[in-house]
Parts: structure tokens; C-alpha cells; sequence
């Protein structure tokens, strides 16, 4: 019999987690390790932004899933990982502190044959001074209550153009090293839609902030879509898209501080730059999340897992291990490395 260990439940996680259940069989163990109880498509967070979707219709509870599947299911968020072990066991463990209401605050500790860490991106407001909804002057659609705060600002702006006052909506990156572009280019066409059919668009400046270097970068240097043997650029696509909906792009910019009402940020030249705003859903910058790791002896080895922004080594690979009789794993079982690492950031 194998125990692994996903850690983190979020698309990542969880879709391993199925996946193992489905494709090993009953002898071995799978659990997931996560803070949250409820499971959150990210991506539709777009629409619970604008108010066309309520939160409720993007995230479900994790634990009647699991229980139905089979799969163990631990609120908890990972602290540490000990991938030799400890003097007492030889088996990888993780150090855990539970989130559930039952227990929260209480420290544990999980073994493991196999791991994958799927704990996925920190979402690194404080980057950037001022930047955020919780303590800062901006909203987010980065989790659906985010997203939900972001459709009530969004409302109150909408309100203040119907009784005449001019608005300015600013969309995009709240820091120069943000990588979620695609996200920010989606939900500023979804407010430019919002808009349009509150009939107030002529009425409100709606402004894409980003650290792009061009329209249709995305962070990935750009696409190329083909139809019926054409080729277009996603920067010829995406330009005329702006130009179509006037919407105002401000390219290569890096969010310096964020002031009630004000952006500052400086350019790719070097200027530095304001921008009132009424409006602004700015993403932040994504690092990994705080994990410790130990050797069997108790030794920091940290940095040999993970590089500095706190996301995991992809490179990182380790001796198999066997199950917890001593033999290889046999049949439908799992050959995958001690530690594997799916938490980088998605966007």
C-alpha cells in the first residue's frame, strides 16, 4: 500500500486527486491536504466580477466530493515539508495546521510515500503599496469574495455614471512582475459589456493598465490564431478589439503605489506617471506559498526545494520510494519522484 499526499485543492490538486483515485486501486491511499473548505473555479471569477454570476455558483464543498470518491480529506494548510523524514520514520511528512472550525490552530503531522504539491500561488498584494481589497484602495477577482466585493464597486461606479458623474475604470497589473494578463484582459471587456448595457459607456473612461510591452503579449510573447488559412498576430487582434471598444491601453507599466483614487507607476522609459481612478481592479503579483523544508536531521533545506520566490523547484528530483512494507510499489501504482510539483502560478 502507497500513501500520497496532494497538497493543495485547488484546479491543480484536485484534478490529480481524482485522477489517482480513479486510475490506482483501493489498496493504496490518496489525501488532499487543504486550508479551504470549498472548492473555487478561478476562472469564472471574471463574471462573479461584473455581477453576472453570484459566488455561490463557482465554488462547492470539497469534503461530499472526497468522501464520495474515496479520497481522505484534510482542512489544513501544509507549514512544512520533511522529505527524508525524521529520526522516528524514514517516510516523508508534511507539518500541517488545521483550518476547519473543529480544529483550528492545531498543529499535525501527515507521512507520505508519494507528495505532489499543488499549493499553487500567494497572491502578494503587499508588493505594492496600496494594492488590494483588504488593506488597500482596489478590488480583485483573484477568489470569488474578492470577486464579489469587485461587482459592488463596480455597481457603485455604474450608479455615479447614471446620475451623471464622469468615471474612470482602471483594468490590469498592479505590479511590473504580475503574470495573469489573460485574466485582466478578459474582465476588462466583461465591465466595457457592463457598461454598455447599463447605457452608460459614453459616459465612463474604461483604461487597461498593464506591464505588457504590447497588446496581446499576455506574458507569453504573443500568439498567432489561424482560420481558414489566414494568419492573425494577437496584437493586430487585440488592438483593434481596444480601438473597437475604446478602451485606452497603457502599456509596459509598473505599478509603483496605489493612493485613495490615485495609481502611480513608472513606464519602460522610465517616467513616472499618475492616473486618478474611480474604479480599479488591479491583480497582484504571485509568489509561492510559505512552505519550510527540513532534512531528516532537522536541517533547513529550504532553498534546495524551493528558489526565492517560494514556488517549488521544477527541476527537483529524488530517489522513488517504496511502500510501507518495504517492496516496490507493484500493478497500477504510482513511480512518480519522493516530491513532484505542480505550484506554480495559472492564469
Amino acid at each position: 500500500m502507497a500513501e500520497i499526499v496532494v497538497l493543495g485543492g485547488g484546479v491543480a490538486g484536485h484534478t490529480a486527486a481524482l485522477h489517482l483515485r480513479r486510475l490506482l486501486s483501493k489498496a493504496h491511499a490518496v489525501t488532499v491536504v487543504t486550508p479551504n473548505a470549498d472548492w473555487n473555479w478561478i476562472p469564472s471569477n471574471i463574471w462573479v466580477g461584473v455581477g453576472q454570476m453570484d459566488s455561490t455558483d463557482v465554488v462547492f464543498p470539497l469534503a461530499p466530493v472526497y468522501r464520495k470518491q474515496g479520497i481522505e480529506y484534510v482542512q489544513a494548510k501544509g507549514v512544512a515539508i520533511r522529505p527524508e523524514g525524521d529520526p522516528a520514520d524514514g517516510r516523508g511528512a508534511v507539518d500541517l495546521v488545521h483550518t476547519s472550525a473543529a480544529r483550528q490552530g492545531e498543529t499535525d503531522q501527515i507521512r507520505y510515500d508519494y507528495l505532489i504539491n499543488a499549493t499553487g500561488p500567494q497572491l502578494k498584494f503587499a508588493m505594492t503599496p496600496g494594492l488590494g481589497p483588504d488593506n488597500g484602495h482596489t478590488v480583485s477577482v483573484c477568489t470569488a469574495g474578492h470577486a464579489t466585493q469587485a461587482a459592488i464597486a463596480l455597481q457603485r461606479a455604474i450608479t455615479n455614471l447614471k446620475a451623471g458623474e464622469p468615471q474612470t475604470l482602471v483594468v490590469g497589473m498592479g505590479h511590473g512582475t504580475c503574470t495573469c494578463e489573460g485574466a485582466a484582459f478578459e474582465y476588462v471587456f466583461n465591465v466595457d459589456h457592463q457598461l454598455r448595457e447599463a447605457g452608460v459607456r459614453d459616459r465612463a473612461r474604461l483604461v487597461y493598465l498593464t506591464n505588457e510591452a504590447s497588446l496581446g503579449d499576455f506574458g507569453v510573447g504573443g500568439l498567432t490564431f489561424e482560420e481558414n488559412g489566414f494568419q492573425t498576430s494577437s496584437e493586430l487582434w487585440t488592438a483593434s478589439l481596444f480601438r473597437e471598444r475604446g478602451v485606452e491601453a497603457i502599456l509596459g507599466a509598473h505599478v509603483e503605489m496605489v493612493e485613495p483614487g490615485m495609481v502611480r507607476y513608472e513606464t519602460l522609459d522610465g517616467a513616472h506617471h499618475e492616473l486618478a481612478f474611480d474604479f480599479a481592479m488591479l491583480l497582484p503579483p504571485f509568489g509561492g506559498v510559505p512552505l519550510a523544508a527540513y532534512d531528516r536531521a532537522g536541517a533547513d533545506i529550504t532553498g534546495e526545494l524551493f528558489a526565492p520566490n517560494g514556488f517549488m523547484r521544477s527541476t527537483l528530483t529524488t530517489r522513488p520510494r517504496r511502500s510501507t512494507t518495504g517492496r516496490p510499489l507493484t500493478g497500477r501504482a504510482p513511480t512518480s519522484p519522493l516530491v513532484t510539483t505542480t505550484s506554480g502560478p495559472s492564469g
